[in-house]
């Protein structure tokens, strides 16, 4: 039989990455190989920004195409193709409006090729998260930010708070956001609209493909719209519960390699 997909998109966290942050490298290259033999594309498909996640692959990312910061930032063969910014007062106002509510919430607030954080947030929170960045600067205030696209703004708050945070800002402000739970402490939110379902769908619509010809892997909140929109989606055994609803199958956890284990099964019948 021949392999049912002609695209993989993976989640990072909780997903591709065990919980030391690392994957096999051998084993991916194996199986990155053998996708490529049969003019699969591999998509990473990830609430991470390009900078960090061409830090992840090193000279693997050459060899695939990214969806990064949840669909705000599309790349195709190390080009960006596309990208859905905030709106620079609408970025100002939810910083302001979701710390004036919740207090301390450690905003990044990610531009294209570098993450910000303000300089009130301790140094060893800011070092932390500043993994996830990729690049990342300090400012005294939000206002002082580069008049450049902000695509994406993270908050480190429960993420059961992110439908509240979406309805209460959107009955308020013309530009409207999405915002999802990308992790228990971390709520991502972008333009309204996008997320990683419909990143891949433009991105998939650029290599002449559709939903129909994907199969994904995802264990977040920030995952089930890419999990709806692929024909073979697969929810992590130590993903969310809510996750699990939108998949059709099950994948071994991240700390059992599960994405490797299903693509091998794929590969195996095959032959």
């Amino acid at each position: 039989m021949t392999l049912p997909f002609k695209a993989v998109a993976v989640d990072m966290d909780g997903t591709f990455l065990d919980d030391r942050k690392q994957f096999n490298h051998e084993q991916f290259d194996q199986i990155l190989t053998e996708l490529e033999k049969r003019n699969v594309h591999f998509i990473v498909a990830s609430g991470r920004p390009y900078t960090r996640l061409k830090q992840d692959f090193g000279d693997f990312a050459e060899r695939m195409d990214f969806v990064s910061l949840n669909g705000s930032m599309l790349v195709v063969n190390g080009e960006t193709v596309a990208s859905y910014p905030l709106k620079r007062e609408t970025a100002l106002s939810l910083l302001k409006e979701v710390s004036d509510k919740y207090g301390k919430v450690a905003p990044m607030v990610f531009e294209t090729d570098v993450a910000y954080f303000h300089k009130a947030i301790p140094k060893t929170e800011r070092d932390f998260l500043a993994y996830f960045a990729g690049k990342s600067a300090v400012v005294d205030h939000w206002s002082d930010l580069p008049n450049k696209d902000i695509l994406q703004i993270t908050f480190s708050l429960d993420n059961s708070k992110a439908p509240e945070i979406e309805k209460e800002f959107n009955e308020k402000h013309e530009q409207k956001i999405s915002a999802f739970g990308s992790a228990n402490t971390a709520i991502d939110t972008n333009v309204y609209g996008i997320n990683k379902g419909a990143g891949l769908k433009h991105l998939l619509a650029k290599l002449n493909l559709t939903g129909d010809d994907l199969i994904a892997f995802g264990d977040g909140g920030n995952d089930i719209a890419m999990l709806d929109f692929a024909k073979y989606s697969y929810a992590m055994a130590n993903g969310m519960p809510s996750v699990k609803e939108h998949a059709k199958y099950i994948a071994p956890a991240n700390t059992e390699n599960g994405v490797f284990r299903v693509l091998q099964k794929y590969l195996d019948a095959e032959k």
